[in-house]
């Protein structure tokens, strides 16, 4: 009977990885989770510190807020991942408000050429009037926009990819701990396998993104595992995928293992957990805000630019006529300012939309994912040194030189892998 016929042996693929290993021409490094635990390549500059995606782009990690107010935001304008530098739609907008406000103000000019003594005397209300209106309520729209995007923003990294990250790390507390002995070692490694091929899949369906290959390369899933999550044409079926194998394997191996089914009920659970979160970031993601309200909300700051910009340009001709400098320059200052906040505040808005992106203020993935596998290796390595609680309540701790010992085994067995997954010379 062949895998196609008997369901056992489709399963048993998924749980012997190392034979698809030895058996493949393909040099592929064994699985280590040391190796997802390399620090990021960081750059610290004065405010922000940042590090860089797999394909290389920055990501903001975090920023300093005292240095911020130290060197205040005039002296920071140019900083990576401000309004200025992450995106130049805001400067082309203010630019072309700017431009119209100097049309407006030739155009009135020369219209009044030959009596610039009338032109003095242009009464300005009915636009003021206008302007002041709608700074009356496109403020107030724009600010709860604003927040509404933000709130957004929040949830995606804390009730959903921070979701998958948490059950990923109690999963793995939950299986060090009760699944301690060697002989589960296998299954241990397996869960870090699944856990960190499901954050992957996860970000590649968020980025409409397909590239198996990477996962294969880096022994995180095997070939006949690859091959059964590729036949999964919708992005998300993926990521749940890896959290329903690391719910069936754990069980099995709790119930071989005849742990407490509270035990298995926890893990259950969080694996529960993990797929919620990434419901969460597909629902997100694939259902925006109505495009009516959205689109209102760009046609009011629209409007609201353009009415300020009319304003300011026939506002500088009436100050040409009077010969008022001053009141010239001060109103085309005032007009870049206004149509820049307004502008910024709604380039934010579309930079947050979508985090798993490769802006500069997107979610640094590869920074979260090296974070959550050293949590997974301090769960693992923290068996062989925890002290054992004897019948009569006393702790046996072990002895150094049986750690030592330990260590150089693990040592040896990985060197031993790494030979065998060496392609042989010809």
């Amino acid at each position: 009977m062949d895998a196609a016929t008997d369901p056992d042996a489709a399963s048993s693929q998924f749980l012997r990885p190392q034979m698809d290993r030895q058996c493949s021409t393909i040099a592929i490094r064994p699985f280590s989770l040391k190796d997802h635990m390399v620090k990021d390549e960081v750059k610290i500059g004065r405010v922000t510190t940042e590090v860089f995606s797999k394909e290389g782009h920055p990501k903001i990690l975090r920023y300093d807020m005292k240095q911020l107010v130290r060197y205040t935001a005039l002296g920071t304008l140019f900083s990576n991942g401000t309004v200025f530098t992450m995106d130049k739609t805001a400067l082309i907008n203010v630019l072309i408000m700017v431009a119209l406000t100097v049309l407006v103000s030739a155009i009135t000019i020369c219209m009044n050429l030959h009596d610039l003594d009338s032109l003095k005397e242009l009464k300005l209300q009915p636009l003021q009037q206008l302007t002041t209106q709608m700074n009356q309520f496109v403020p107030f729209c724009l600010a709860y926009y604003v927040a509404l995007s933000l709130n957004r923003w929040w949830a995606l990294r804390v009730t959903a990819l921070g979701k998958v990250f948490d059950s990923f790390a109690n999963v793995s507390m939950l299986v060090s701990c009760e699944l301690s002995d060697k002989k589960w070692l296998d299954v241990r490694n397996q869960v870090a396998k699944y856990g960190l091929a499901s954050v992957e899949l996860l970000v590649q369906a968020a980025r409409r993104q397909d590239d198996l290959d990477y996962l294969m390369d880096r022994d995180i899933l095997s070939q006949a595992e690859v091959e059964a999550v590729a036949r999964k044409t919708y992005p998300y079926q993926r990521p749940m995928m890896m959290w329903a194998w690391i719910m069936r394997i754990c069980v099995g191996s709790l119930d071989h293992n005849k742990s407490p089914p509270p035990v298995a009920a926890q893990v259950i659970k969080h694996c529960l957990f993990a797929r919620e979160g990434m419901a969460v970031i597909n629902a997100h993601l694939d259902t925006q805000l109505p495009f009516a309200y959205v689109h209102l909300i760009t046609f009011l700051v629209n409007v609201q630019n353009f009415v300020f910009a009319v304003l300011s340009g026939v506002t500088i001709a009436v100050d040409f006529a009077k010969s008022n400098v001053t009141a010239m320059v001060q109103q085309l200052v005032s007009c870049l300012l206004v149509v820049l906040i307004y502008q910024a505040l709604l380039q934010i808005t579309y930079v947050v939309l979508d985090p798993f992106g490769d802006d500069v203020l997107d979610f640094p993935i590869k920074a979260y994912t090296t974070y959550i596998a050293t949590m997974v290796d301090a769960f693992f390595e923290a068996q062989q040194p925890c002290p054992v609680v004897a019948e009569d309540g006393t702790l046996k701790r072990p002895r150094r030189d049986k750690i030592e010992k330990k260590k150089k085994q693990d040592l040896g067995k990985d060197r031993k892998l790494l030979t065998a997954s060496s392609p042989s010379p010809r």
